[in-house]
């Protein structure tokens, strides 16, 4: 297909994938705004490496560059060892994160199709949205798809959680894992994995946690603009960090290049800040956990915070939006007060309607239940369906993972197979 052939198509599903906007790469040497395409970092880099993240993108960066540097050994043990190669002798990779905290490691699950049997039903969702002003409570979905799956199978867990808050619980979580050393609790956490996968036990809470995620897709467009604030603020971190699973073959090059002095792990908290620098790379601005200001410049630095949602001005069919078949994703505060105090707090992402209700505007587009795109007349289209994860990052806030995939894929199949 060239770029000016014109085809005319009945229905059309928008499959663009990742999209990873640039800034500043390309104008500024070494400085990279995602790893990918991987062969952009096939460097020989000896100096300090600046990472941003610790997703399984912060990973993919990281093994690209350690077998630039150097090469991981196999021991008799299992394990690797990780030698580097002459020229490299300065090569180190330094791990930025808001918690200082690392990915968890791919386990065992008994049921990989968990979250499936945690859908929710059309008539349970409205109920609880009857109760609840018009608006699906996330503390109902967290009792729910969560807790409530404990009581039966895990007596004992239940016990734990039962009383616990979703803000209790995620602080309690994060308070365990902050308590270790972060390669500490790492290696304590490949050696749980690779056990579970040995005895074919799950670590539950995990997949129940990962199906959890899941299961907030569907009714996220029906949340309050509260309730996604603390979703994205509260569980999303977690989430984050408790279903990455990250491969044991790439764990095990973690904890190597741990091992030999060329991986670290950085807390700069949640106010840290990037900018390019004049000549190459970039400079990092933190507050450290002693409460001293660290300016930290790397002569090559890489993005790796992974898939950002993107804003509706970022949606790239512009006659689209010209045309207003396409529409930006809100949400209703459900208290004035709160929608006050987010004002006040600087959130330039709200609007007031004529009838006085404020809302939040959300990453993306608006879509329905059938991922069909939304006009400004808040009809849903016919023809035009929307997969492309970037885009619709506010009423699906967990998109990760081939589930998500397949689900989606079914419904929209199904949709079009209804419509003829």
């Amino acid at each position: 297909m060239g770029s000016t052939d014109t085809y005319i198509v009945d229905k059309v599903v928008i499959c663009t994938g990742h999209k990873w906007p640039t800034k500043y790469e390309g104008n500024v040497e070494h400085y990279f705004e995602s790893p990918y395409p991987p062969s952009k970092l096939a460097l020989k880099t000896n100096h300090a490496v600046g990472i941003r993240g610790a997703s399984l993108t912060a990973i993919d960066a990281i093994r690209t560059l350690a077998r630039h540097n150097g090469s991981f050994e196999a021991l008799e043990t299992g394990e690797l060892r990780y030698e580097i190669d002459p020229g490299s002798e300065n090569f180190k990779i330094l791990m930025h994160t808001r918690s200082g905290l690392l990915p968890a490691i791919r386990f065992h699950q008994e049921e990989p199709f968990l979250a499936n049997n945690l859908v929710i039903s059309e008539e349970e969702l409205m109920l609880n949205r009857l109760e609840n002003e018009g608006f699906v409570s996330l503390d109902f979905l967290f009792e729910r798809n969560f807790k409530a799956q404990f009581k039966e199978r895990d007596p004992d867990f239940y016990a734990v959680v039962e009383k616990l808050s979703l803000e209790d619980f995620v602080e309690a979580v994060l308070h365990l894992r902050e308590q270790k050393d972060a390669f500490e609790g790492f290696r304590q956490e490949h050696e749980q994995a690779l056990k579970s996968i040995k005895r074919r036990q799950s670590i539950y809470w995990k997949e129940v946690l990962s199906a959890l995620s899941f299961t907030l897709n569907y009714p996220a467009k029906y949340m309050s603009a509260e309730d996604m604030l603390r979703l994205k603020k509260v569980l999303m971190p977690l989430i984050s960090i408790v279903i990455a699973f990250v491969p044991q073959s790439s764990s095990r090059e973690l904890l190597a290049l741990h091992d030999a002095g060329r991986l670290e792990v950085v807390n700069v908290g949640t106010e840290s800040r990037v900018e390019p620098a004049h000549d190459r790379g970039a400079n990092y601005f933190y507050t450290d956990e002693s409460g001293i200001e660290i300016k930290s410049h790397y002569k090559t630095f890489v993005d790796c915070v992974g898939q950002r949602p993107l804003n509706f001005e970022e949606f790239p069919f512009k006659s689209l939006v010209d045309n207003g078949h396409v529409s930006p994703a809100y949400l209703r505060f459900r208290s004035v007060e709160q929608a006050k105090e987010q004002m006040l707090a600087g959130n330039d992402h709200m609007f007031v309607a004529p009838d006085g209700a404020i809302f939040l505007q959300v990453p993306g587009v608006k879509i329905d239940d059938s991922f069909r795109l939304v006009d400004h007349g808040g009809s849903a289209s016919q023809r035009l369906f929307m997969m492309a994860v970037p885009y619709m990052g506010g009423y699906n806030p967990d998109y990760s993972g081939l589930d998500f995939c397949a689900a989606t894929s079914a419904i929209i199949a199904g949709k079009i197979a209804e419509s003829g």
